[in-house]
């Protein structure tokens, strides 16, 4: 079996990362041999880009696109983007097939996969300037001391909220409320205006909700190709989210089947059914602009005396396919991306905070005030943040995906938590283990 060696963002490592810090990743040892960005082929080529998200941030990458065929005139760039939902499956058909895109948006949970699969190319000399991106975020995307994925951006998951709602609910949030504080006020949310609005979205579906739960209580979601948590601890969890739907304070099944993976012009906040939603940081300027209408971020709730579980990581990252007939075209265009200023400034903090820190030097003076709110919060994250292994096990994906038909099962009535709970851990477990 080979092990992984993604390595732990200390939080000294991810003080790194922002703007506000000082910048110490100026010499990085991973910087291309030549120092020189890899010059386009004088023949004509086509790549393809494939990459998920919301509406606007397909607009940016295409801008950024289109900018960059100007200046490579003899690369052509063919743009393949979906919402979240399905993207893997996709990808998955693709590799298979031997026809996957170029260049790849990858995620912390499918990278460990692929890399298995030979399906993602190792970046160590492609020629992409990795001098301005310091160790601690650059090692996030090593497996087996090889580089596989830079990171697009950096950044926190956060509970998003809508002041007014709360408001006219009588509903005041403290800065970092509890499990408990979340459960009144989702509750007092649907007393006081109406049936027709969700107290809080059910969440017990979600491996980013789970994860926070579990590391409060000093436990992680996978530790050594293993899940690393309790059928306690998840029975638990389930039980929670279970309590606030039978209460009427969180959605129905069938609503959070509606909008379970969905493209965030479907989230119930954006419509303004719900005050909450659970999103990453990079996602509060596409889910206020959606929803036309102010919107805050907080911390994701906390356990009453419990373990500080928040966390700073990559919100996703850039990879080039291994089979690309074109890698020297492949790596320019992820280089562009990653470090082109003019760039920079047309993708803005769609995908994060920029991971190179001549990039959010020169984002300064542009960022409007929603990119100052994500700016702000994941430095507010990082004061407080715990080191976390970003990079999941062989099959945790999968895994994931399991744990939102278990979680889905229990809503309809079909299982217990505790049923759930057990047969999620089985499961779960066997899947890992099959992967080994």
């Amino acid at each position: 079996m080979k092990r992984r060696s993604g390595r732990l963002l200390s939080t000294a490592g991810l003080s790194l990362l922002m703007g506000a810090v000082a910048l110490t990743g100026c010499s990085n040892d991973n910087d291309n041999a030549s120092g020189k960005t890899p010059e386009a082929s004088a023949d004509k080529v086509e790549l393809r880009v494939l990459w998920w998200g919301s509406q606007d941030r397909h607009d940016l990458t295409m801008k950024a696109i289109k900018l960059f065929e100007d200046k490579n005139p003899t690369i052509k760039v063919t743009p393949e983007y979906s919402g979240f939902d399905g993207y893997w499956d996709k990808l998955s058909v693709q590799v298979g097939g031997g026809s996957a895109p170029d260049v790849i948006q990858m995620s912390t949970a499918y990278i460990n996969d692929y890399v298995n699969r030979q399906a993602l190319l190792p970046l160590d000399g492609a020629g992409i300037k990795l001098s301005d991106i310091d160790e601690s975020t650059l090692s996030t995307g090593k497996l087996n001391n090889k580089l596989y994925a830079i990171p697009a951006g950096i950044n926190s998951q956060s509970y998003v909220y809508d002041p007014a709602m709360l408001a006219k609910a009588g509903v005041k949030l403290p800065e970092h409320m509890t499990w408990d504080d979340l459960a009144a006020a989702a509750k007092q949310v649907t007393e006081k205006l109406g049936k027709d609005v969700i107290g809080v979205t059910n969440d017990s579906g979600s491996p980013e909700m789970l994860q926070y739960f579990i590391r409060q209580k000093g436990m992680e979601f996978f530790k050594d190709g293993k899940l690393g948590f309790t059928t306690e601890a998840l029975t638990e969890f389930f039980n929670y989210w279970e309590k606030l739907r039978k209460e009427g304070a969180a959605s129905t099944p069938e609503q959070t089947a509606s909008y379970f993976g969905a493209p965030l012009e479907k989230y119930p906040i954006v419509t303004g059914k719900t005050p909450f939603a659970l999103l990453s940081s990079n996602q509060i300027g596409s889910i206020s602009t959606l929803a036309n209408r102010p919107l805050e971020m907080t911390f994701i709730p906390k356990a009453s005396g419990g373990i500080d579980a928040d966390f700073v990581s990559p919100s996703m990252y850039w990879s080039i396919y291994a089979k690309t007939k074109y890698p020297k075209e492949a790596a320019l265009l992820m280089d562009f991306m990653l470090n082109d200023p003019e760039a920079g400034k047309i993708l803005g903090a769609n995908r994060g905070v920029p991971v190179s820190g001549k990039i959010r030097e020169a984002l300064k003076p542009q960022l409007n005030d929603l990119d100052k709110k994500q700016f702000d919060f994941v430095d507010k994250v990082t004061k407080v943040a715990k080191p976390i292994n970003v990079i999941d096990p062989k099959g945790a994906g999968e895994v994931r995906q399991l744990l939102g038909t278990t979680s889905q099962e229990i809503q309809f009535g079909k299982k217990t938590p505790e049923q759930g709970a057990k047969e999620f851990m089985d499961k779960a477990n066997a899947i890992l283990d099959k992967m080994k």
